[in-house]
């Protein structure tokens, strides 16, 4: 076989290129990929509000044992021993009053959803970031 200057030695090896006939040529449907089924993207914020608002409502169906749709202190404070009593732990008065005062800043002796929600964020307020340098090492100090 001669081998002329076109041709290389790739194309003695390789099968040789076939027409092949297209999914229009044997009429085969071809089904178009659905949207994206990816969730929609919500902001730091977005997500914020959402972990406070199950906060707000867990916090609410703990410690509102009449089920009226509102925290009475002693509702709450009776809810406080009982979690730290779940927890082994002694219960802190002082501590679970400080929060109290939080919670219902307008001294009412009872708080709604909204004003928990609105006293938890204010508890427990979460930024979305990263942690300083300085944290970091005192983590990597306190495991060693």
């Amino acid at each position: 076989m001669k081998i002329g200057a076109d041709n290389s030695l790739y194309t003695l090896i390789a099968q040789t290129r076939r027409n092949t006939s297209s999914v229009a040529d044997e009429k085969v449907g071809v089904r178009q990929p659905s949207a994206s089924q990816a969730p929609a993207v919500r902001s730091d914020q977005d997500l914020i509000s959402e972990f406070h608002t199950r906060m707000s409502k867990q916090a609410l169906d703990w410690a509102d044992t009449d089920k009226d749709g509102k925290v009475t202190k002693a509702e709450f404070m009776d809810g406080q021993a009982r979690l730290a009593e779940l927890n082994g732990e002694p219960h802190d008065t002082a501590y679970s009053e400080s929060k109290w005062a939080k919670l219902d800043a307008r001294g009412k002796g009872w708080i709604s959803e909204e004003e928990l929600h609105n006293g938890l964020e204010k508890i427990f307020p979460v930024q979305v970031g990263h942690l300083d340098s300085g944290y970091a090492e005192r983590l990597r100090t306190r495991r060693s």
